[in-house]
Formats: structure tokens, sequence, C-alpha cells
């Protein structure tokens, strides 16, 4: 029976903190999920909406944007509904929004309906954070947050898998409608099982802070994915990132300005927790990175199905779900310095991973993608935990919405920075390897004359008697570019692990990493505040 005062099944229970831990964590898996299953589903819109390859990419970028938009009112919003009722409402709007997109008769439609998704995700993202943070005592969080972690890594990777089977074997429309069932079950035990929290202050909600701060956000992330798409030199790419520069300079001026800004910058004064925003940063830069070059290469070189490419995914996730619970429960009883090790270690080995990918080829056997996945999630497994947890701990109480809605953007954010920076550096690479290797092929070097014997007789087997020039060309173009192409996602994927070997003397220089103390100072729940 559901205990009125609590609102909780389980009230006061010891076992609280794991009900919680377990609501949050199926929870949360939707949005997720949704990261990565729709870019499946793409191709197959384009013909029942109506549209083209261009505009469906706004079926992505929108849900992007609207998610990254909506995190930073969610503390705010708390206050005046709480988060028991606010996390159910946001989950009843994410599953609503996934059956109605299940029904879109047009992109219009879909991109609206798209929109409201974002907003249920982007509320319980950080909300899932907080009501992890506030069950458990700071020195348990570790260990929670290495279980939810399993989430974080696992579902991304179950996305295009699962997707890839729904639209071989029943309809494209079938990965929103799959949402239901999980988001029902989501929303009966948050309705049993968690609890009604005190109430809180309410004060006045910084529109300025949240449309200069949203605006910037969002034309931000039209811009990286964009640029990617048409050039860093196009006109409107330009534009976008002008109006995002001069809406968050808005923000800033109003930040330092406002009574409560939507986010308090005196939180970065603290050194310690900057850097732990640094790394998670740098993390989500590896993490997303390597989940848009990997599958890339060997559909690409390797003649992978999708199914499979997504199947490589796996033995990452596999790997780092079993490491984080057993280090989010040691990070709990450790010392500073054995925390560091930790770290170091994971982003050594986060680095190692990368660079293993750097020398990968056409016939690239099972066991060279294998070793650096196994690599790569035993890293993951050993910062996840840490990561997800320092960012609330090494705050004061009154600051842990504005932590959660920090590091739910820096995941956002990152991940889209991160495709769109290694992106771009995989087109250059190409380009100026093509260039450097065309000029080495003459018609009178030894390479050249070898390869025109091998197409002649191939062709006289083919009944041509000759052939010429301009097949020579064509021929010679296309094998120079396959291996320009290849040699820039090796020298992409060491890029990458640049990205995780900038976080070691970040590392370095942080001074804490045990939690701050939280008994005092009342929270007010607004962020920042």
């Amino acid at each position: 029976m559901v205990d009125h005062e609590s609102g909780s099944l389980v009230g006061d229970s010891p076992h609280y903190k794991w009900w919680a831990l377990a609501v949050v964590m199926v929870g949360l898996f939707l949005p997720v999920l949704d990261t990565t299953i729709v870019n499946v589903a793409l191709p197959n819109m384009v013909g029942s909406l109506d549209t083209n390859t261009d505009e469906i990419r706004w079926v992505i970028t929108a849900y992007a944007m609207a998610f990254a938009v909506i995190t930073l009112s969610s503390a705010w919003v708390r206050t005046v509904m709480g988060v028991k009722q606010l996390y159910l409402a946001s989950t009843f709007l994410f599953v609503l929004s996934s059956f109605l997109c299940g029904l879109s008769p047009n992109l219009g439609a879909m991109i609206f309906f798209r929109v409201l998704q974002a907003i249920g995700g982007g509320l319980m993202m950080p909300l899932g954070f907080t009501i992890i943070t506030e069950a458990f005592r700071p020195e348990e969080r570790a260990k929670a947050f290495g279980f939810f972690g399993i989430v974080i890594v696992l579902a991304p990777t179950i996305g295009p898998i699962l997707g890839g089977y729904l639209i071989d074997n029943y309809n494209w429309r079938d990965i929103f409608f799959v949402n239901i069932p999980v988001g029902v079950i989501s929303f009966i035990l948050t309705f049993f099982f968690l609890k009604k929290d005190t109430v809180q202050t309410i004060v006045p909600f910084d529109f300025v802070g949240f449309i200069s701060l949203g605006t910037s956000l969002a034309f931000l992330l039209i811009a990286l994915t964009e640029g990617e798409r048409w050039g860093w030199t196009d006109r409107f790419v330009y534009e976008c990132w002008l109006v995002s520069a001069v809406s968050f300079w808005i923000y800033l001026f109003s930040a330092f300005h406002a009574k409560h800004p939507i986010i308090d910058l005196r939180i970065f004064l603290d050194w310690d927790f900057s850097a732990i925003m640094l790394l998670n940063f740098l993390r989500a830069i590896s993490l997303f990175g390597r989940m848009f070059l990997l599958p890339l290469f060997v559909q690409t070189f390797n003649r992978f199905p999708a199914m499979d490419a997504g199947m490589l995914q796996f033995p990452a996730s596999i790997v780092a779900g079993i490491f984080m619970p057993f280090m989010g429960h040691l990070s709990g009883t450790v010392s500073d310095r054995f925390k560091r090790m930790i770290l170091v270690s994971g982003f050594l080995l986060l680095t190692l991973s990368q660079f293993m990918f750097g020398f990968l080829t056409q016939v690239t056997s099972f066991f060279q993608i294998l070793i650096p996945q196994l690599v790569f999630g035993l890293s993951l497994g050993l910062i996840n935990a840490l990561l997800a947890s320092l960012p609330q701990n090494l705050v004061e109480k009154k600051h842990i919405g504005l932590a959660s809605t920090l590091q739910s953007n820096m995941l956002q954010v990152g991940g889209a920075i991160g495709v769109a920076i290694l992106g771009n550096i995989q087109d250059h690479k190409t380009a100026s390897y093509f260039t450097e290797y065309r000029s080495h092929l003459t018609e009178g070097s030894y390479a050249v004359q070898k390869t025109v014997q091998g197409l002649s007789s191939q062709l006289h087997g083919e009944g041509r008697a000759y052939m010429d020039n301009s097949l020579v060309q064509k021929v010679f173009s296309n094998l120079v570019h396959i291996q320009a192409s290849i040699s820039g996602y090796n020298e992409t994927f060491l890029y990458a692990g640049l990205f995780g070997a900038m976080g070691l003397p970040i590392i370095f220089l942080m001074r804490r990493f045990s939690p701050k103390s939280q008994d005092s100072a009342p929270r007010e729940g607004v962020v920042g505040e």
C-alpha cells in the first residue's frame, strides 16, 4: 500500500535508494536509446514522409536542439511541480510523443512530435541524476552511478541493432512504438516507488538567460550538424555560429546581473568541478566519436552489414557493464590518491584504445577490432562511475540541480562536437592523403605499369581487346581514394585518442575527489540557487 506521506510503497525503507535507482535506470533507458535508434530509420522515413535526405536529418537535429535547451529549465520546473510529479509528467510526455511520432503522416508532424519527445527526455535526464544523488549518501553515489552507467553505455549500442531488426522484420514506425511498453513500466514504477520531495521555494524564472543560452545551444548544434554536411565555409553555417556567439554573450551579460540566473556561473570558480566537467566533455567526444567512426569504416571498407556493424559495439558495452558496478563500489571506499589513479588509468586506456584503431585496413581481422573494443570498454568501466558521481559530490547541496543540468548538457553537446570535429578531420585528412598519393603515381612508375598489366589481363579475359586511358585513370582514382580514405580514418582515430590524452594533465591538476559536505545549506531547487 502506498504511504500517503511519502507517496511510495517502500516509504522510508533502507532499500528505497535501490528502488529509486531502478526507477531511474528503466526510465532513462528510453531517451538514451533514442539518441541512436532513430538514425537507422532515416532512409525508410524519406519515402513514407514524402521528403528528401536533406530534410529528413531535421528529425535528428530538432530532437538534439530541444533536448539540450529544455534541460536548462529542469531544476526550476522542479520547484513548481516537485521531482516525482515532474518525472511522471515528463515520462508521460515522452511516451505519448513516441506514439504520435509513430503515427506521423508527414515530415512537419514528425519534427513537431520529436520536439515534444525531446522535451520529455530532456527533463527526465537531469532529474534522473538528481534522484540518484539525493537518494544515496555522497560516499555511496559512485556505486549507484556505476550501476546507472550500464544504461549510458548499453542503450546507445542497442539502438542501431534493435532499430535495424525492427525495420528489417516489421516497420520503421515500430522504433517509436517500442518505447511505449517500457515507458508504461517506468511510469508505474515511478508512481508507486518514488518518494515525493519536500516543498521548495519558487523563485522568478530567468527568461532572458533561458532564451539567450537556449538559442546559443540550439544554433551551436545546428552549426555542428549542418557544417559537417554543407561545409564549414557555407554562409548558413557562418550565420549559425554568429547567432550562437551573440546569444551566448547576451547570456553572459544577463547571468551577472540576474538575481536568480538559470545557471549560476560562480560554480565554475571551483576548479575541481570545472575539471570534472571538462573530463566529462572529453569522454563524450571519445565515446560518440568512436560510435560514429567505427561503424562507418567497417561498413565502407570491410563490407559489414549494418546489423553486424552495430554488433561491434557490444564487446565494449559488456566489459564496461561488468566493471562499472565494481569500480563504483571501490571508488566509494578509497582515498583521493587512489581515485586519481583510477581516472589516470582509465584515460590512458581510453587513449590507447583509440590509437589501436589507427591501424585498420581493408582486410582487418576480427581480433584487430575486438581487442581495441575490449580495451575501450575497460576504460569506460574504470572512469564512468567517478565521472558521473563527482559533479554532484563536489558541489554544495543547493547546487546539485545545477550539476545535474550541466552534466546532461556535457553529454549532449560533447557528443555533437565530437562527431563534428572528428568527421571534419576525417574529410580533410582523406583529401590531403588523396593529393599526396596521387602525386606519386606517374605512367612510368613500376606500380602503375603492374596495375595496367593486371587490368589488361582481366579485361582480355572479359572479351575486351584494349583498355583506354580514361578507364585507367578512373581505376587508379578509385584505388587511390580508397587508400586515402583508410589513411584518413586511421589518422582520425589517432586524433580521437589525443582527446583522451588531454584529460591526463587535467586529472593531475585536480586537488579534491572527495564529496563536499552537503549536510547543510537548504536547497531551493532552482538551478544555481
